[in-house]
């Protein structure tokens, strides 16, 4: 389904191949965790292991993440499997959706509009159905904006709410 979304919209930059391998890691575990399958979009920035972080800027594509971001190491550690990266506009000042690295994500069912920024890949995503659940981040309304503007229920994320 999200590779169906982001055929139409534009709205990933990147796809996990291990998360097959975390799946059958976790169904080894005797403890089912709180977020135990869970499938898990993550906004671009956001560092996940073997991936690249690029804030939608070209000086970072090279730089692979040799670690998860703490976020990212607790949702895996409840269970959760991120499984896509989402675009971002770049250095995430724009309340659009665009890069110059991965282009213009667009809303999915009006393309002439935007799906919001700077979490507007995971928000198009959503609307979409290629994620039941994605991580942005919000300072003036990275993610209460794109759910406003795909039609969804966005928290913004903060230490007590995580």
């Amino acid at each position: 389904e999200a590779l169906e979304v982001n055929r139409e919209v534009n709205c990933m930059t990147d796809f996990s191949h291990d998360c097959e391998d975390q799946l059958q890691k976790l169904k080894k575990q005797k403890e089912k965790r709180l977020l135990y399958g869970i499938s898990i979009s993550i906004k671009d920035h956001i560092n996940c292991k073997g991936h690249i972080s690029s804030g939608g800027m070209v000086k970072f594509l090279g730089q692979v993440k040799e670690e998860g971001s703490i976020i990212v190491q607790v949702l895996k550690h409840q269970g959760a499997i991120p499984f896509v990266k989402t675009n971002i506009p770049q250095t995430m000042m724009n309340y659009g959706c665009s890069s110059p690295i991965f282009g213009q994500t667009l809303n999915l069912p009006i393309h002439q509009r935007s799906p919001g920024g700077s979490s507007g890949g995971e928000g198009a995503l959503n609307e979409g159905g290629g994620s039941i659940l994605g991580m942005g981040s919000d300072v003036a309304g990275s993610v209460r904006l794109p759910s406003s503007f795909c039609g969804l229920c966005g928290l913004k994320p903060n230490g007590n709410r995580i």
